[in-house]
């Protein structure tokens, strides 16, 4: 049995991020990336966006080189699977039948693309999007595609559905909600998206659920559930669906670790599992933030990039104990939530938790360039509306500093309403 001092499970950002905190802290420490894919470590963000599009190479999918492992004695196992772990006995095995041992081992598994149990949802050219092979095959199909039938109204379905129109093809979105992103902006930003997509020549039906596919071998049709407006059928060459992921907790299930009732890991503030010597981190783990007062989960490309880092640095400062000098040693995981996407011209950045808020306010003028919302939710002990997030679209400068210190200190609503509104006030001043 080979014997490894840190063992990551997870070929995305987490766990390529993990491998360079563990060598910032643990130069010489035997350690290994065990991925599925036939990959090392990759970021999905340009999956729907740059590399989508043919605009960026798998150098931007790759936040290091494949020579950045060898260079730091970073195993890494490729097409590799695990499917067990046994924490008494400090070991994974593999479907190959070997068994690794560990001392500190990181689960950073992330999800798989959900696909909708539809009839039809087998023929070819129907796709979900989560790894570079099936950006690959969209971006093909694309190319002789005429209608493109994408799932979702939220950032994946939202992204892709850009992406496709710009490579030049018709493009209708689905989605059951009544408009785009709506769990995530006000009625009033949605409008602006609905315009800004239609504009482009998107066509998007709300309230609307496909039912089944039709085709001979590859899809062609699609019967849609249009509600009051009861059924449609529409022609198309190709299907995206992007309605979500589902968690690959398994494995921590059956290690014994401890879940929350939706399969989300439970991690404490140093990103340890109820098993001290297993960590998690990235899509699949719920932490206690300082910030908010609550467990949050975030499946978006920061939390990754900094949870990995931090639980690499950390499980190795715990391995190597007393060996540690203080600047190393494990700090609890307290950065804000942040994400950004991209549409047509239209970016924008997020920081803080929109799971759940109640008003907002603008800063600005929506489709200038360079506005800000703010949102507000009620305390959960019953306290006034505070903050909790920040979407900004535009330029930033000093703002982007001045912005999570903010979100950081919470105010209330009342207390900081009318300086927002105020363009001329620098966000700046409203932090101490």
């Amino acid at each position: 049995m080979t014997e490894y001092r840190y063992i990551i499970v997870g070929g995305g950002l987490a766990g390529q991020r993990a491998a360079k905190g563990v060598r910032k802290v643990d130069e010489e420490g035997r350690a290994a990336v065990i991925t599925r894919e036939p990959h090392v470590p990759y970021e999905r963000p340009p999956l729907s966006k740059g590399y989508l599009m043919g605009k960026e190479s798998l150098d931007a999918v790759y936040p290091e080189s494949p020579s950045w492992y060898d260079e730091n004695n970073v195993d890494v196992m490729q097409g590799a699977r695990v499917v067990s772990v046994d924490a008494d006995d400090h070991t994974v095995t593999l479907d190959d039948g070997r068994e690794l041992g560990y001392d500190k081992l990181l689960l950073a598994t992330g999800g798989h693309a959900w696909q909708l149990p539809l009839t039809g949802a087998d023929l070819e050219r129907v796709f979900t999007l989560r790894t570079i092979e099936d950006s690959d095959a969209i971006r093909a199909a694309a190319e002789s595609a005429d209608h493109a039938l994408v799932l979702g109204g939220s950032f994946i379905g939202s992204e892709v559905a850009a992406s496709l129109t710009q490579l030049g093809t018709n493009v209708t979105m689905v989605f059951p909600e009544g408009r785009l992103l709506e769990r995530i902006v006000p009625a009033s930003f949605s409008a602006f998206l609905h315009e800004t997509f239609e504009g482009e020549g998107v066509r998007i039906l709300t309230g609307s659920k496909p039912e089944r596919f039709e085709g001979d071998g590859s899809v062609q049709r699609v019967v849609l559930d249009r509600g009051e407006a009861d059924q449609e059928t529409l022609e198309i060459d190709m299907v995206v669906m992007g309605v979500g992921i589902r968690l690959n907790t398994e494995l921590a299930a059956d290690a014994g670790l401890e879940l929350t009732e939706r399969s989300e890991v439970i991690v404490d503030p140093y990103l340890r599992t109820s098993d001290p010597d297993i960590y998690a981190a990235g899509d699949i783990a719920a932490w206690p933030d300082p910030t908010f007062d609550k467990r949050l989960r975030v499946e978006h490309w920061d939390v990754a990039r900094r949870q990995g880092l931090r639980a690499g640095r950390n499980m190795a400062a715990a391995a190597l104990g007393d060996r540690v000098e203080a600047v190393t040693e494990q700090k609890p995981y307290t950065s804000l939530p942040y994400f950004f996407s991209d549409m047509f011209d239209l970016s924008f950045e997020v920081w803080g938790d929109l799971s759940s808020w109640d008003r907002t306010l603008l800063r600005g003028t929506l489709g200038s360039s360079s506005y800000q919302l703010f949102y507000f939710d009620a305390r959960e002990d019953g306290g006034p509306q505070s903050l909790v997030g920040v979407l900004t679209v535009g330029r930033l400068g000093d703002a982007r500093k001045a912005i999570p210190k903010l979100i950081k200190a919470r105010p209330s609503y009342d207390e900081v309403a009318d300086e927002l509104a105020d363009e001329t006030i620098e966000l700046s001043t409203l932090v101490d």
